[in-house]
């Protein structure tokens, strides 16, 4: 078969990074001490950058009053640029440094020194100070006019343990006063009360309505902590791109310049140049996923999806799904058997994408099947659904895979999977998904493990990683992840490598539901996102 395509843009070369705490602390820090920018430039360029991102979401600070609350490091200090950068825009700032002077960091001190200076109104706050009694007299000398914004720069990204004591009582303090002026709240970087890399809440964090995340964006304001944020705008502060580039940084966050990594069609393009699919899913009572599956692979561009299906449920799949070609299963009768192994080992030959397990269930007579052609088959597998409750009972099965496999579990089956709570998993998303790759580390064959859910984590055997940002809470609904495997599935047989795919899939899904939610936030079904599909397509 002829499967010359397109030359593709790698997909490294389109995502933007993504940077763990420790990994921003290092750019940082290496384009301080070996490229010579002074930490006092990149705090004036955040800070600068800030104030033009909260303009562009709420307008013009000019006139207007901005209460900022400065914590005690460097995420304060970018809070005390923004004050003096507010009042170079004609607006009226008022600093609550939540820390003693003399306690900053240089940087932080540099500026707390040209506010004052400037006589900009400032008032100290810690332990022996009332953080209400402090808010009322700030109302009463400030605010008596329109309030634009409320500043968070209490923590940054460096928090690790829980919120407490007078640090709690200004993040009370700050949603009072933006409740109070109906005015939206800005977090510098994170969220206050955030872990930035798993987005799990300290005790309590800040409620932002933007946040400005520096350099790069974090991980955490795509896990849990993206309603935290609010809208998320990465702004540059000056870090040198050959430092960033030097990093070698895995995580990469899947937005919009994706889409590059699809291939424009040649006018000689035929069924046969792009892939064939089989899609082994569905039992009784089930069908409909292995119809959504084989929907998903359709319209993502498969050249042929065939669906092995057990016999009795032939003219269920025949009449619903004409596109897509059938071959009943003659010893599989109500759901997929292993007593069908020779003619399904025959079936997979010459595809280039298999899936396995949306609505098999979990019959003995199906797991005995399902571990074989898992350890058996070297064709590219996608492997979903009761597929992964099977292998989460056979765990020495799963450690032996028999080609390259993409795992999509939700949470519930990845708990099954690694055999630890979906809280548990839910709390470090990135590092539940790293393990299920590393339960197959000793295998010779490639592994991606996408964890599915709001900020969809992909990671792969050898440390590479990604977020994703498409999606909404419509798809909170049946089938949803049947169309998912499809689609993955579909880019696989025309030719995108493992990791290419997972990363394009999750995306293209989470984009097609985007593309009804914007004239039906919810109601929409699994087979409508598929049909959304080829919207995002272009030709150039």
């Amino acid at each position: 078969m002829n499967m010359q395509q397109p030359k593709r843009t790698c997909l490294t070369e389109l995502c933007p990074r993504l940077a763990t705490a420790s990994q921003m602390r290092e750019l940082d820090r290496r384009s301080i001490t070996e490229i010579g920018i002074p930490g006092a430039v990149l705090m004036e360029n955040a800070g600068r950058a800030t104030v033009d991102a909260m303009e562009r979401e709420f307008g013009p600070v000019q006139g207007k009053g901005v209460c900022i609350f400065a914590g005690p490091g460097n995420n304060g200090g970018d809070g005390l640029v923004i004050a003096r950068c507010v009042h170079g825009r004609g607006g009226y700032p008022l600093v609550l440094l939540f820390a003693q002077a003399q306690q900053l960091p240089a940087d932080a001190a540099l500026n707390w020194s040209i506010l004052k200076r400037l006589n900009l109104p400032c008032m100290v706050l810690d332990e022996s100070v009332s953080v209400a009694s402090s808010l009322e007299q700030a109302n009463k000398e400030l605010f008596n006019r329109p309030v634009h914004s409320v500043v968070d720069g209490l923590f940054g990204i460096g928090l690790t343990r829980a919120v407490e004591g007078m640090y709690l009582h200004a993040l009370h303090a700050l949603d009072s006063l933006a409740k109070q002026h109906a005015c939206p709240v800005v977090a510098l970087d994170i969220p206050s009360g955030l872990n930035s890399d798993t987005g799990q809440v300290l005790g309590e964090a800040v409620q932002a309505n933007l946040t400005v995340s520096y350099g790069l964006a974090k991980p955490g304001q795509l896990h849990h902590g993206g309603p935290h944020c609010g809208r998320l705008q990465v702004v540059d502060i000056g870090i040198p791109k050959k430092i960033v580039a030097s990093a070698a940084l895995q995580g990469q966050l899947l937005d919009q310049s994706i889409l590059s990594a699809l291939a424009p069609r040649t006018s000689g393009t035929h069924k046969g140049t792009n892939g064939h699919v089989l899609i082994l899913a569905g039992s009784t009572g089930k069908s409909g996923a292995a119809l959504l599956a084989a929907q998903g692979a359709i319209r993502s561009g498969a050249g042929l999806v065939s669906a092995a299906v057990p016999a009795k449920l032939l003219s269920i799949f025949a009449s619903s799904l004409v596109e897509a070609m059938y071959t009943p299963l003659v010893a599989s009768s109500n759901c997929l058997s292993a007593a069908d192994h020779g003619l399904l080992a025959t079936l997979c030959r010459g595809k280039q994408a298999l899936v396995l397990g949306p609505g098999i269930g979990t019959a003995a007579e199906t797991a005995e099947l399902v571990l074989r052609l898992y350890q058996e088959r070297q064709e590219t597998m996608v492997v979903d659904a009761d597929a992964l409750n099977i292998l989460a009972a056979n765990q020495d099965v799963l450690a032996r895979p028999g080609g390259p496999r993409l795992f999509t579990p939700h949470p519930g089956e990845m708990a099954r999977l690694l055999n630890q709570p979906v809280s548990q998993l839910q709390a470090d998303r990135l590092t539940a998904t790293r393990k299920l790759c590393q339960l197959c580390e000793k295998s010779a064959h490639p592994v991606v493990a996408v964890l599915k859910g709001a900020g969809t984590v992909l990671a792969t055997g050898d440390d590479r990683w990604a977020i994703n940002t498409s999606g909404n809470p419509g798809m909170a609904t049946g089938g949803m992840g049947d169309v998912l495997a499809g689609i993955m599935a579909g880019l696989l047989a025309q030719g995108h490598a493992l990791w290419e795919a997972a990363c394009l899939g999750v995306y293209l899904h989470g984009a097609a539901a985007d593309l009804l939610a914007q004239t039906q936030p919810y109601g929409y079904s699994a087979s409508e996102v598929a049909t959304a599909l080829p919207h995002l397509f272009t030709t150039t």
